[in-house]
């Protein structure tokens, strides 16, 4: 990837920049290895800008097509990834102290970095946004159903309840 993956967050939410465009699977090393077949692009779109109370942010859209092991059949599914995250810039430490992150909405919010590598920031939230147990969706599992078993020995239970009545 030749594009320049570090942006100034201040600057870039500023200036209410956008970068978008489309990064293949394979470049990145943690999501894919948590990939059945690393195949395929990860679009992305980053926003910037200025919110209430001049606040700082940073949108970020995803999506792609994964591949996943099934966990029901362990063949490999197709799962849409999508994810939309945005984070609250503050200009310094003093800042971030003073925000009510809780009762503003702020929970996402972190210091501004000059040197914020975003490729990183996409490959995490894409990681927290794959499923933890990946499957096929509906009835398209081609995993063998559990079929119930039928037993001709008597049910212990009736021969107890047989006993009691002797008695």
């Amino acid at each position: 990837m030749s594009e320049q993956t570090v942006i100034d967050c201040l600057a870039f939410a500023q200036d209410a920049r956008v970068l978008e465009g489309a990064i293949a699977l394979r470049d990145f090393t943690r999501l894919s290895d948590a990939l059945a077949d690393p195949a395929g692009e990860l679009h992305y779109r980053i926003t910037g800008g200025v919110g209430r109370m001049r606040r700082r942010f940073l949108k970020l859209e995803l999506h792609a097509d994964v591949s996943m092991q099934c966990q029901r059949c362990l063949q490999v599914s197709v799962c849409a990834l999508v994810v939309k995250a945005q984070i609250w810039l503050a200009r310094h430490e003093a800042e971030l102290s003073a925000w009510d992150r809780e009762a503003d909405g702020l929970e996402d919010a972190m210091l501004a970095d000059e040197q914020f590598d975003w490729m990183e920031w996409i490959e995490e939230e894409a990681l927290l946004a794959l499923p933890i147990s990946p499957s096929h969706s509906g009835n398209t599992c081609p995993a063998p159903t559990i079929a119930t078993v039928s037993s001709k020995r008597p049910n212990p239970f009736a021969v107890l309840a047989a006993l009691k009545q002797k008695n």
